[in-house]
């Protein structure tokens, strides 16, 4: 089953392996001017073109995203499958390479498990794996989603 549903589903409708519609981004100078403005994380390897092309920090001329803007790419995969109230409660991300201006980021994600704990505090562990345009992995990340049990009157 691919998840894209505007409203968050029951962690009884999960199964392992049950995808999420994938996204892509196109990754540009403004986009990170305005999540490092948003962040205030004004690092000019982010911030300033002409400074990244003298320093080459990570061996290329380009200023890159920020590791946390590759983050939210994942939390925006999860968002849009689950919907915008979707109870995310943990991110554990591992960023694997840095992300120039002018890639294109594609995440994919799936639900790795579930766990019925039952008092309310049920929830899914989706994995999310977001790519460059080369199909390098940029990030792996491991987001818990809190999620209603199906009443019993609608089983």
């Amino acid at each position: 089953m691919i998840l894209g549903s505007p409203r968050a589903p029951f962690l009884d409708d999960l199964k392992t392996g049950d995808e999420l519609s994938e996204l892509v981004y196109d990754v540009t100078q403004e986009c990170v001017d305005a999540y490092g403005m948003a962040s205030l994380d004004l690092n000019p390897v982010h911030m300033d073109p002409q400074w990244a092309a003298r320093a080459q920090v990570f061996g290329f001329p380009e200023t890159v995203a920020h590791g946390m803007m590759s983050m939210s790419y994942a939390a925006s995969l999860v968002l849009r499958a689950f919907g915008a109230s979707a109870r995310i409660t943990a991110v554990e991300s591992t960023f694997t390479k840095p992300v120039p201006v002018g890639s294109t980021v594609t995440v994919r994600g799936e639900v790795r498990d579930t766990h019925p704990i039952g008092d309310g505090k049920d929830f899914a562990v989706i994995r999310a794996i977001a790519t460059d345009q080369h199909g390098d992995t940029i990030s792996v990340n491991e987001i818990h989603l809190q999620l209603p049990r199906r009443p019993a009157d609608q089983q």
